[in-house]
């Protein structure tokens, strides 16, 4: 039989599930603060509830199908469970050429260690390839001293969660863990924003930002399919959010629907109130260096956004644009898995300018 790395790096094995007792628990349950999505009362793990997928299914049955993936969700809680294990049921199978299994199918757990100033990785889901259910166990606290931890559980990128469990000891405490800053922030893009690159969840913008800010950011990255129809701006702005950033030109910006569906778009967002939007330009893509076609469209679609957020501004509201173009300095190329998808350098890059544009928005508690 052919060796392969695992028989040499113990660092790369899979986990395996431990012998321990444990209750177990479905994470639905209250007590595991469930946040990132607005649909998480139903039975799965999507991010949009059955009705308002089926809306959108009438006319764009990719972007329904996306928003039942569990991209940004996550669970906020502390325990003092010296053991914490999951059991994670999936949709399917991980199959993407350009994602690690960790970024489409697993978890990672993120603890809040003062030495850090924040919450720190401390495990990663790694399982069978060819699996569509695994457990895992995630702590590295077994032996250490009795204590709440504050943990940050978050789901699988690009693969919709069927049922997910969470193990405990038997006598532990578990309860949620409030966000401090109560900003509700929403991301609307294409598959970069649903995390296309990340080399595991956690490093997803959305969830970048709902760490660093300490609030929720729901992540309505749409792989391919953001298109920017006017029933995704009336069930965004249904939503409620503070502030809404918009990232489509990838998927909208190919064709003529990013200049058709702009504007009917933000109509109807702004249909349910006066909510700030940021609307960003997308970023250079190595073939802009060898597609004329492409990056002319990129010249025109950069001029068209910025002219639309001046017209938003003068009808009263409160719209930015931010140009895409200036997120990577120098070989902007290596900011990318694919060339497209920004690899983890280029999602910390990203975030960066997100979050520079929310302390445009929000003042310095967004620094």
């Amino acid at each position: 039989m052919a060796k392969t790395i695992f028989d040499f790096d113990t660092n790369m094995q899979q986990q395996g599930g431990g012998d321990r007792p444990l209750v177990w628990r479905d994470a639905k349950d209250p007590c595991f603060g469930k946040c990132g999505a607005s649909a998480l009362e139903e039975a799965e793990w999507h991010r949009l509830s059955a009705k308002e997928r089926e809306r959108i299914r009438a006319v764009n049955d990719g972007e329904a199908w996306c928003a039942e993936h569990s991209s940004g969700i996550r669970l906020k809680f502390e325990t003092d469970s010296a053991d914490l294990r999951v059991r994670v049921t999936l949709d399917g199978k991980f199959n993407m050429t350009n994602m690690t299994e960790i970024g489409q199918c697993g978890l990672d757990l993120y603890v809040y260690d003062a030495r850090v100033g924040g919450y720190a990785l401390h495990e990663v889901a790694r399982y069978d390839l060819d699996a569509s259910y695994y457990e895992v166990p995630l702590s590295h606290f077994v032996g250490a001293p009795k204590q709440m931890r504050r943990y940050i559980l978050h789901l699988p990128l690009y693969i919709a969660v069927k049922q997910l469990e969470i193990g405990l000891d038997a006598d532990a405490a578990v309860r949620p863990v409030a966000f401090s800053m109560p900003e509700k922030i929403g991301i609307y893009g294409t598959s970069i924003v649903h995390g296309c690159g990340a080399s595991r969840p956690g490093l997803a913008p959305s969830n970048v930002l709902s760490r660093r800010f300490d609030c929720e950011v729901m992540n309505f990255g749409f792989s391919g399919c953001a298109m920017m129809e006017p029933v995704v701006g009336d069930i965004l702005g249904s939503l409620k959010l503070d502030a809404l950033i918009v990232d489509t030109e990838p998927n909208a910006g190919v064709d003529a629907r990013l200049r058709d569906n702009a504007e009917p778009f933000f109509d109807a967002f702004f249909v349910h109130g006066e909510v700030p939007v940021v609307l960003f330009s997308r970023v250079p893509f190595a073939l802009d260096l060898y597609d004329d076609y492409r990056a002319r469209m990129a010249d025109y679609y950069r001029g068209f956004l910025r002219a639309l957020a001046r017209k938003y501004t003068r009808r009263g509201h409160r719209m930015i644009f931010a140009d895409g173009f200036k997120l990577f300095r120098g070989n902007f190329t290596e900011y990318t898995l694919d060339g497209v998808h920004p690899n983890d350098v280029g999602m910390q890059a990203l975030t960066n300018a997100y979050g520079r544009e929310l302390s445009r928005l929000f003042g310095d508690k967004f620094q």
